[in-house]
């Protein structure tokens, strides 16, 4: 195997344990602390570092001269990747369930590969489009199960925010490879993305909860919730976004995404022993589908393995 493709794939494999766990993480911590402070505080840390980053660099005399060239992209990209894509994930899981997230989230890869199809020309069969089509009703009746039961506006308002979420995720991630692919270092993308991110959320938390609110918000913060927070800027954040930019240099768009298949494998577990998440009829009749439609989409990897 080339080892640029063998050194792509256990970056994945890392991000896809790292955002597994995130999800979960996320939940938990959500139970101390709002969606929006989360962010601003979670992203306050991030740009810390990221600033550092960048002047380190600038004293060391470099100019980012493609990331210069293609700043307006760049802007989009961290625009849709932090405040509107994890804005929109962290309001949604707040009403709804890792469970959900875990069925919901296998549709991303998906719209990924139809947008690499668009943009990047990739090859979609006959029998990825068929798997497709499954797996997107199983996670269609995964989304509506609540109106079946008592939560209907609490849980389907989470569904759908999730369903927005991987929108926003997979149209960064499609722009992402773009910027990959006129030599914009992953480094320099994932640390702008932070800092723009960060100098979008606390302006308007700050309007929204107060400066002083936010503060003792922060202060009076129980230190597990802290670590909640820190996983998050730290390793869900900066290593594991910089690790799946650099992993698209050297392998398809729609190949990269695959990995995110792993997440659940992580985040199921954790979601059940540890935050007491139930599994239900429609989770499970998902899943099938679910399956089923993967079988179909993505067998043409194993045929050639």
């Amino acid at each position: 195997m080339n080892p640029h493709r063998l050194r792509a794939y256990i970056y994945l494999i890392i991000v896809a344990a790292i955002w597994g766990l995130a999800a979960p993480v996320i939940k938990f911590t959500l139970g101390g602390i709002d969606p929006l402070p989360f962010l601003a505080y979670r992203f306050t840390i991030a740009s810390i570092f990221s600033l550092a980053y960048f002047l380190v660099k600038i004293a060391r005399g470099k100019k980012f001269k493609y990331l210069r060239a293609n700043l307006g992209l760049a802007i989009v990209y961290s625009l849709l990747a932090i405040p509107i894509a994890l804005g929109v994930l962290f309001v949604g899981l707040d009403k709804s369930t890792v469970l959900d997230l875990a069925l919901i989230g296998v549709v991303g890869p998906m719209i990924v590969s139809l947008g690499g199809a668009y943009f990047f020309r990739d090859h979609i069969t006959k029998r990825e489009k068929i798997g497709i089509a499954i797996v997107v009703f199983g996670v269609a009746l995964n989304s509506i199960s609540p109106i079946f039961g008592t939560d209907i506006k609490f849980k389907l308002a989470g569904n759908l925010l999730l369903l927005i979420y991987l929108l926003a995720d997979s149209a960064s991630i499609l722009i992402a490879k773009r910027l990959v692919q006129v030599k914009i270092k992953s480094a320099n993308l994932t640390n702008l993305a932070f800092i723009i991110g960060a100098a979008t959320l606390i302006p308007i938390t700050t309007v929204v909860y107060g400066f002083d609110n936010l503060i003792k918000m922060v202060t009076t913060l129980p230190f597990q919730y802290h670590l909640g927070v820190w996983y998050m800027a730290l390793f869900s954040g900066s290593l594991a976004y910089f690790l799946f930019v650099r992993a698209q240099r050297s392998i398809e768009v729609s190949e990269a995404t695959l990995f995110n298949y792993l997440q659940p494998i992580f985040s199921v577990p954790l979601a059940i022993f540890w935050l007491g998440e139930k599994i239900s009829t429609s989770f499970i009749l998902g899943a099938v589908l679910i399956t089923i439609g993967l079988i179909f989409a993505e067998y043409k990897y194993k045929k050639t393995t």
